[in-house]
C-alpha cells in the first residue's frame, strides 16, 4: 500500500506592509450656473361638462375615505355604498366619474338610509322585496334545474346571429 503523502512545512509569516501616505484632498467643485427658469405649463382641457354614475361630489366627500379627485372637482361613493370603486375620465370637455359599489351591503345600507329619512319607504319596501326575492330564487331552481341553462353551442357564429 503506499504511504500517506508527508505534510507540507508551514510557510513563513509576511513582514508588516509600510505605511502609506494620506491621500490629498480633492480640490473644491466650481459653482454651478443657475438653472433657468421653467416654461410655464400648458393648460390642461378644461371642463365644460360634468358626469357622475352614481357619485357624491363636491362638498358631500368631505371626510369620506376613496375619494377620487379630478382636477378641481372632488367625487366619492354614496353614503349607503359598501366597499367602492370610484373612476374619473375625460374626453374633450366632458370629465365623467363613476362609482361602483361592489358589495351587496350597498343595497341593504341604500334600504336603511332610505328608512331612516322616510320610515313609509321601508313599510312599503319590505313587502315587495321578500316575496320577490323567494320567486327569484323558485325561477333560478327551476331554470338550473330544467336545463334552460346550458347552451348546445359554446360560439354561435355571426351568420347564425344575423338570420
Amino acid at each position: 500500500a503506499m504511504a500517506p503523502m508527508p505534510a507540507f512545512a508551514p510557510m513563513p509569516s509576511m513582514a508588516p506592509m509600510p505605511a502609506m501616505a494620506p491621500m490629498p484632498p480633492f480640490a473644491p467643485m466650481p459653482p454651478f450656473a443657475p438653472m433657468p427658469p421653467f416654461a410655464p405649463a400648458p393648460a390642461g382641457p378644461t371642463v365644460g361638462t360634468v358626469r357622475s354614475n352614481g357619485c357624491d361630489e363636491g362638498a358631500a366627500c368631505s371626510g369620506r375615505s376613496g375619494i377620487s379627485q379630478s382636477g378641481a372637482y372632488a367625487f366619492c361613493c354614496k353614503e349607503s355604498c359598501g366597499d367602492c370603486s370610484v373612476s374619473t375620465s375625460q374626453q374633450d370637455d366632458t370629465l365623467t366619474a363613476t362609482c361602483t359599489c361592489s358589495s351587496y351591503q350597498a343595497f341593504l345600507s341604500g334600504v336603511a338610509v332610505a328608512a331612516s329619512k322616510n320610515p313609509m319607504t321601508a313599510s312599503a319596501l319590505f313587502p315587495v322585496f321578500l316575496p320577490l326575492l323567494g320567486c327569484s330564487a323558485i325561477f333560478a331552481s327551476l331554470w338550473f334545474g330544467l336545463g334552460c341553462a346550458q347552451s348546445s353551442t359554446a360560439v354561435r357564429l355571426p351568420e347564425n346571429l344575423l338570420g
